[in-house]
């Protein structure tokens, strides 16, 4: 090598080195590593025997039967399998370049006790009130009375499909009477029909067709009755014999009184 470019080499050298020890003395001495968010398995062996203590300690205070209840059981799980994370551990110890004197500091350990969480109630729904019937027809005190002989809850197979409230009136003789004005009354309004318009199933025979709900029954304009009420209709089936015991229909037979 030419003894003019000795002086330039070394110079060079000593800059080098000079800058590796600076930067050196800066990352060990003035700004060192600190952690943040460490996991357990950076902790010495002190730290991770306090760590556990102070977990065991929260447990017990904020968990009351510790040694069953699901929730400790799980945690506790969970901090030995990250405090004996051997592969992790060891590639750490070996592979990581540590000065001579250990100048990092330890990782701070902060441990938040959570309170159980209070399950709210569930709200009970308000009780729907029912939906009050309309206004029915003011009886007629100078007409005919009749009185109820008969009130027959029918099923499906007794109707014959769909839902009916049918209604037979007789004379005082026990003869089929027609011509006499029903009511019907529900929720979704009142309904009137005539006896006698359905011959073929006898003089005093008038139906008409209902859906799913509560009514109530009583003559009308040229005949008076009592109300008869509690007449539930349940859900339509479509085919009869999917439920036999569906109330489809009510039959009410009214005798003209002596």
């Amino acid at each position: 090598m030419d003894s003019n470019f000795r002086p330039f080499v070394v110079t060079w050298l000593l800059a080098l080195f000079a800058g590796v020890g600076v930067g050196l003395f800066l990352a060990w001495y003035v700004f060192p590593v600190s952690y943040t968010n460490a996991q357990p398995y950076d902790l010495t062996a002190p730290a991770k025997d306090d760590y556990i203590k102070m977990v065991a300690a929260a447990r017990v205070t904020a968990l009351a039967q510790m040694e069953t209840n699901p929730l400790t059981q799980q945690a506790l799980v969970k901090l030995r399998l990250a405090l004996n994370a051997p592969a992790v551990s060891m590639q750490r110890a070996t592979f990581t370049p540590r000065p001579t004197r250990n100048l990092t500091p330890q990782p701070r350990v902060t441990v938040i006790v959570l309170e159980p969480t209070a399950v709210a109630p569930t709200p009970v729904p308000p009780t729907a009130q029912p939906t009050p019937l309309p206004p029915t027809s003011e009886p007629n005190p100078n007409a005919p009375r009749f009185v109820l002989l008969e009130k027959r809850a029918l099923n499906c197979p007794s109707v014959g499909g769909g839902a009916f409230i049918q209604v037979e009136t007789r004379d005082t003789n026990g003869r089929g009477l027609p011509g006499v004005l029903v009511e019907v009354n529900s929720a979704r309004g009142n309904e009137q029909f005539y006896t006698g318009l359905k011959p073929e199933r006898g003089n005093g025979f008038g139906d008409v067709a209902v859906l799913p709900g509560n009514y109530t029954v009583h003559l009308v304009e040229n005949a008076s009755s009592d109300i008869i009420s509690d007449l539930r209709i349940d859900a339509n089936i479509v085919e009869c014999g999917s439920d036999l015991t569906a109330i489809q229909g009510w039959q009410l037979v009214f005798q003209q009184a002596p």
